[in-house]
């Protein structure tokens, strides 16, 4: 790992904001530079076209590379300076340039990205002491475990054995174990049980909708119980951000409202609206009265594709629900829409009905 590799960990490149931030467009991708210590030395950092980022700290006399700041074993005054001055550029950089993304690899992000459209799961994590390993539950048990791990681990040997991957754990069908494990990127499952549970390397080697595919099964396999008739309910909660769009003044205005179609939500489900920061409090319960509608100029977003109608069954004060409740009932995080718990589902089944 390079010095600059550090600060862009889990991170993806925002093209559009690169210019806006003083990089330079050149024919083979983007150039920005910066002078260091009192002009002594400059910064030069390069982005390709398929956006590896690049850095160099140049003598500013001599036009010559300084890396001696690199070595772990240099020390002195006028390196730290360096080191410092240097890693500050590259964390603004990473913060104007770059959004946060859960894993290092890009499979591992796809892979979250579809649990929280297909599921409305969101990643936990369960061990306080290892933030890298990130969980995704339903009813509570794990059905994906995703975490960093060595190659060498998996029983991968040359170079693959000194690399580290994201690496996800499923539960499978201990029928199919054989024929899975013949499968390239499937092994055994680390520190999980072997007759139940696989490791699966999210290097690209599985194609998406392979894993996808086990996701889904993994998941059914730990809470079948969890699995609905399509004709029955489900109850979802999905945040809004009142600086953003201020769904107050529509139900306000309106019995019913039509709202961006959200995850798999069908006609006939409740949805909770959680406010967010600063409020952090269920502030309506609502009821999906029809589902999948054409956005047919109703919303200027073009991404908009799909509304939905709701109509609310009920307003919350802010201290009937808020955050200390909700973790009360098994709610920690609404970071987007999610399924509610049993317990939440409960506490608020006297106002799932018309007044």
């Amino acid at each position: 790992m390079t010095f600059e590799d550090a600060y862009f960990k889990k991170k993806v490149l925002k093209p559009d904001s690169l210019e806006p931030f003083g990089f330079t467009a050149t024919e083979q991708g983007y150039e920005f530079r910066k002078t260091l210590i009192a002009e002594e030395l400059e910064a030069r950092l390069f982005i390709d076209l398929e956006g590896k980022l690049t850095g160099q700290v140049v003598d500013s006399d001599f036009d010559e590379p300084y890396d001696i700041f690199r070595s772990p074993q240099a020390t002195g005054t006028y390196v730290g300076q360096v080191r410092e001055a240097y890693g500050e550029l590259l964390s603004q950089v990473a913060d104007s340039c770059y959004e946060d993304q859960l894993f290092s690899f890009p499979q591992a992000n796809r892979l979250a990205k579809f649990l929280a459209q297909e599921f409305s799961d969101q990643a936990d994590q369960p061990f306080e002491k290892e933030p890298s390993y990130l969980s995704f539950r339903v009813d509570g048990k794990w059905y994906a475990l995703f975490f960093p791990l060595k190659g060498e681990k998996l029983g991968l040997d040359g170079e693959k054995a000194e690399l580290t991957y994201d690496v996800v754990n499923l539960k499978v069908n201990p029928t199919q174990m054989d024929k899975l494990l013949k499968m390239d990127g499937v092994f055994p499952s680390y520190h999980m049980s072997k007759k139940t549970w696989v490791s699966l390397v999210l290097d690209e080697t599985l194609p998406d909708q392979t894993i996808f595919e086990l996701l889904s099964e993994s998941r059914s396999l730990v809470a079948p119980k969890h699995l609905r008739k399509a004709s029955e309910p489900h109850y979802w909660i999905i945040p809004v951000n009142l600086k953003y769009y201020d769904i107050g003044d529509e139900f306000s205005a309106n019995e019913e409202i039509l709202w961006t179609q959200k995850a798999s939500m069908q006609k006939g489900d409740f949805v909770a609206i959680y406010i967010t920061a600063p409020t952090k409090a269920i502030r309506y319960v609502c009821q999906v009265l029809e589902a999948n509608i054409p956005n047919q100029g109703y919303r200027e977003e073009e991404s908009i594709k799909e509304l939905m109608r709701i109509k609310p069954l009920y307003t919350f004060n802010d201290t009937d629900f808020d955050s200390d409740r909700l973790k009360s009932l098994g709610i920690k995080t609404v970071r987007g829409p999610r399924h509610m718990t049993e317990e939440l589902v409960q506490a608020l089944s006297p106002y799932l009905k018309e007044k």
